[in-house]
């Protein structure tokens, strides 16, 4: 018989699950056990009988003789049986092992599932709060200072407060006094204060929409390591004209710790406030009356007329106009 027959006669396929592994047909192999047992009886006490014959007493002696020859076979079955043992007791542990190896890779789809779970939540909150802000940057509505002019809305209004702003600005020449006293720093920072306060209104719905974004990055983000992926994602949304009026409402208002420290703090948001033409004294009045590090870069940071051929070029073509004038 082939071991494909005994895999047929002592092993079953589940037809719902072909995968999965055949069981075993437990009253078959009880009866093919004591089947084995029987024979193996039958064979020794008929080689007994055939050395012991011709038997020539019958009697109660002799049948305890013949019952004491079945000695040797009593212990080789013991011996079987205590070797069974051994093998139960090896495959309960080879059963255990692949419990804990189940009971572990389930752990880990648990944690994966999780974490999935965790993502999938976290940027349907961050985006849902993207497209709010979206809508309350739409929405938003600032008096014209024009009398008789109609309210403007959504970046016409920043922008419309921002010109206003910048012509105050023009009437104070000095910049921050950085090598300048204490005194001194105070009032420029007190001038500015009052100008950002005289014109840029409170836009409660629209920062706190804002706001509410970055906390849900800082504390809610299920990795830390991919904060900044989306700290990046949300300022990529930022017009010129938000990003100012983001600066000086942080500027003033006590409330908005997250938006300086997330200027401080997120190199995203440092990138993308440092090249929007904000001046560097008020950078430096933000630093000061808040007692953050700020970094600002030059707006030509993302340009190549600092590379050394350029710079030859450029004097080489300021040569050349020098020339043209003197003809």
């Amino acid at each position: 018989m082939k071991l494909g027959s005994y895999h047929n006669v002592f092993f079953v396929n589940d037809a719902l699950e072909p995968d999965s592994p055949p069981s075993l047909r437990i009253l078959r192999v009880l009866l093919a056990c004591f089947g084995t047992i029987a024979l193996i009886v039958f064979i020794y006490a008929s080689v007994l009988v055939y050395e012991a014959w011709p038997i020539g007493e019958y009697s109660i002696s002799k049948a305890g003789t013949f019952g004491d020859s079945f000695g040797a076979l009593n212990c080789l079955f013991t011996g079987l049986g205590f070797a069974g043992l051994l093998i139960t007791i090896f495959l309960q542990r080879e059963d255990l092992k692949l419990t804990r190896a189940e009971l572990s890779e389930t752990r880990v789809e648990i944690k994966l599932q999780s974490r999935t779970f965790r993502q999938q939540q976290f940027e349907e909150s961050f985006y849902r709060l993207l497209s709010l802000y979206r809508d309350n940057l739409t929405h938003l509505s600032i008096r014209s200072l024009d009398a008789g002019q109609p309210r403007l809305h959504g970046i016409d209004a920043l922008n419309s407060r921002l010109q206003n702003f910048e012509q105050a600005c023009m009437k104070r020449l000095s910049s921050f006094p950085s090598s300048g006293s204490e005194l001194d720093k105070d009032d420029y920072t007190y001038w500015l204060y009052k100008n950002c306060n005289l014109n840029f209104p409170r836009q409660a719905r629209y920062l706190e929409s804002l706001n509410s974004i970055i906390s849900l990055i800082r504390d809610d983000c299920y990795d830390r390591e991919r904060q900044e992926n989306y700290l990046r994602i949300f300022s990529s949304q930022f017009t010129i004209y938000e990003i100012r009026y983001i600066f000086y409402q942080a500027f003033l208002n006590p409330n908005y710790e997250s938006i300086r420290s997330v200027l401080s703090s997120s190199q995203s948001f440092s990138d993308r406030f440092s090249i929007s033409s904000i001046p560097a004294g008020h950078y430096k009045a933000m630093e000061h009356l808040w007692h953050i590090s700020l970094s600002q870069r030059n707006p030509n940071d993302d340009r190549l007329f600092y590379r050394r051929d350029f710079q030859t070029a450029r004097t080489r073509e300021a040569q050349r106009r020098q020339k043209e004038k003197r003809k």
